[in-house]
C-alpha cells in the first residue's frame, strides 16, 4: 500500500513564517497595506525616519503628538477604530522605532503621549475601554523602556512626571505611568523625586480620596526597598486615609512583628470607594489583607500562641471558616485538637445561620454531617443560594445521601416555580425528573413529605404556573 502524502507544514504568522516568506514579497505587501492603512503608513514612515538618527524620528513623532493635542474634534463612533488604531501606531512608534534609537528620548515623547489621555477621553466615547487601555500598555511600555534609559540621563525624567500628580488623578493613567517608571530609575534619582514629591504633596482637608503624589511615594519606598519611609509615608498621612493593615502585613513580612501589632490594631476609617478605570484595566483593584489573619500571623511571630489562637477562634466564629479552624487545629497543643473539634463542630451545630452552616461542613469536607443537618432542616433551605445549593445537591446525590439530595433539589425548585422564573423551566423540569429518580432509591425521602405528597401539594399552589406544568409529562404527576 501506497504511503499517504504527508501534508505540507502550514507556515505560522510569526518571525520564521515571514523570513520563509521573503524580503520582496514583504516589501510589495507593506507598500499594499500602507496604501491602505494611514496607521500603518506613519508606523512605517517612524521606522524610516529612525535608519537617519533620533532626530529624525524625533520630528516625526514630535510632528504626530502635536496635531493630536491640537486637535478637539470629537471622535464619531464610525470613526472611532480607526482613531484607535493611530493612538496605537503612535506609541508602538514611540516605543519600538524611537525607543530603539534613543530611548531617554522615546520615554520622553511616551509621558507626553500618555498625558494628553484627558484631553482624548473628553473627544471619545470610550465604552469599550478600548482607546483607555491603549495608554494603560504605553504605561506599561514605558515601564519597560525606562531601564534602558542610561543613568546619567534620569533625572531628567521625574520633572516631567511631577506636575501630573498635583491633586487627584481621576482616570489614573499619570499614576501607573509614574509608578512603572519609579520601578526602573537609579536610587539616588527616586531619592531626590521623592524628596520634591514630599514638599509638594498637599492633601486637602477632609478628602477621602488618596492623591495621586501618595500612590507614587509608595512605590518609590518599594522600589527602593525602604520600609522606614514607606511607614513614614503611612504615618504623614491623615487617619482616614491611612492603611494599617497594609504596613502591619510588611512590617511582619520583615520580621519587625512588635510595629506590626500596633499598626494592624490602629483603627482604618471606612471611606468611600474610588475606583479608577486603570485599576480596573490592570487588575489593580485587590482587596486588603485580612486584619485578623494578620494580627494571627504576627502574634504567631512573637511567640503568643494563646493570644494567637484566640484571634483564630475568633475569625471562626465570625463567619464559620474552615481554613481559619485547620489552621487552629494545626497550632493547637497535643491532645488538644479533638477537644477543639468537638467544640468548633458544637458551634458550627447550633449556628444561627444555616446556609453558613451548611457551607462550612461541605468545606470541610463531612458530607455525612452535611446531609443529616440539610434533612434535619429541611424547610429552611433558599433556592437563592442556588450557587452553592445545586453543587450540594449533586454531591448528595452521588454520594448516596438521597434524602439530603432530595431536600435540596425541592428548595431550588420551589424557588423556580413559586417565583415564576420561566426561564428557569427547563432547570425546574430536570430538579423534578431527579427528584422522581431519588424517591425511588432506598431512603430518598426519609424524614422528608413523600414524593407523591410533595408534587401534589406543588400542583395545588401552582397550577397556574402552565408553562412549567407544559414541560412535565401528565403521567409523572397524575398517577402520584
Amino acid at each position: 500500500m501506497a504511503k499517504a502524502v504527508k501534508a505540507a507544514k502550514k507556515a505560522k504568522l510569526d518571525r520564521d513564517g515571514l523570513t520563509a516568506l521573503g524580503l520582496e514579497r514583504l516589501i510589495e505587501i507593506a507598500l499594499d497595506e500602507a496604501a491602505l492603512n494611514t496607521s500603518f503608513k506613519k508606523r512605517l514612515s517612524a521606522a524610516l525616519a529612525g535608519i537617519s538618527g533620533a532626530a529624525g524620528v524625533a520630528k516625526l513623532i514630535d510632528s504626530r503628538l502635536t496635531a493630536l493635542e491640537k486637535s478637539g474634534t470629537r471622535i464619531r463612533w464610525q470613526k472611532e477604530r480607526a482613531f484607535g488604531n493611530d493612538l496605537d501606531s503612535i506609541a508602538a512608534s514611540i516605543v519600538k522605532e524611537f525607543g530603539a534609537v534613543d530611548p531617554g528620548m522615546a520615554l520622553e515623547r511616551l509621558i507626553r503621549f500618555v498625558f494628553g489621555y484627558e484631553g482624548i477621553s473628553e473627544r471619545v466615547n470610550d465604552s469599550s475601554g478600548r482607546i483607555a487601555n491603549i495608554y494603560v500598555q504605553a504605561c506599561e511600555a514605558a515601564g519597560r523602556l525606562a531601564p534602558l534609559v542610561p543613568v546619567d540621563q534620569q533625572a531628567r525624567i521625574p520633572p516631567l512626571l511631577t506636575p501630573g500628580l498635583q491633586g487627584m488623578d481621576y482616570h489614573g493613567v499619570k499614576t501607573l505611568l509614574a509608578v512603572r517608571i519609579a520601578a526602573a530609575l537609579s536610587p539616588s534619582v527616586l531619592k531626590a523625586w521623592d524628596e520634591t514629591l514630599a514638599a509638594a504633596t498637599k492633601i486637602p482637608a477632609g478628602t477621602t480620596i488618596l492623591p495621586a503624589i501618595v500612590h507614587v511615594r509608595r512605590a518609590i519606598a518599594d522600589a527602593r526597598t525602604d520600609l522606614d519611609a514607606y511607614v513614614a509615608i503611612e504615618e504623614s498621612l491623615p487617619e482616614a486615609l491611612r492603611e494599617p493593615v497594609v504596613v502591619a502585613e510588611r512590617l511582619h513580612t520583615a520580621g519587625r512583628n512588635a510595629e506590626a501589632l500596633i499598626w494592624v490594631r490602629k483603627p482604618r476609617k471606612s471611606r468611600i470607594g474610588f475606583a479608577r478605570r486603570v485599576d480596573i484595566l490592570t487588575g489593580g483593584l485587590k482587596p486588603l489583607p485580612d486584619k485578623d489573619r494578620i494580627e494571627a500571623a504576627i502574634l504567631d511571630g512573637m511567640k503568643d500562641r494563646g493570644a494567637s489562637q484566640a484571634v483564630r477562634w475568633k475569625i471562626f466564629e465570625q463567619g464559620l471558616d474552615a481554613g481559619i479552624l485547620r489552621e487552629y487545629i494545626a497550632k493547637a497543643g497535643d491532645f488538644e485538637e479533638f477537644e477543639a473539634l468537638d467544640k468548633a463542630f458544637a458551634f458550627v451545630e447550633h449556628h444561627r445561620e444555616p446556609h453558613a452552616a451548611l457551607r462550612f461542613y461541605l468545606a470541610w469536607g463531612r458530607l455525612d454531617l452535611a446531609a443529616r443537618y440539610v434533612v434535619a432542616r429541611w424547610g429552611v433551605w433558599e433556592g437563592e443560594f442556588y450557587e452553592f445549593l445545586l453543587p450540594a445537591a449533586e454531591a448528595f446525590e452521588a454520594a448516596d445521601y438521597p434524602a439530603a439530595a432530595t431536600a435540596l433539589y425541592r428548595a431550588l425548585l420551589d424557588r423556580i416555580i413559586g417565583r415564576g422564573l420561566s426561564e428557569a423551566y427547563g432547570y425546574g423540569a430536570d430538579y423534578l425528573a431527579r427528584l422522581a429518580a431519588l424517591a425511588k432509591r432506598p431512603g430518598g425521602n426519609d424524614g422528608l413529605m413523600s414524593h407523591a405528597d410533595y408534587v401534589a401539594d406543588l400542583r395545588r399552589q401552582h397550577i397556574r404556573r402552565h408553562g412549567f406544568w407544559d414541560r412535565i409529562p401528565p403521567e409523572s404527576y397524575r398517577s402520584q
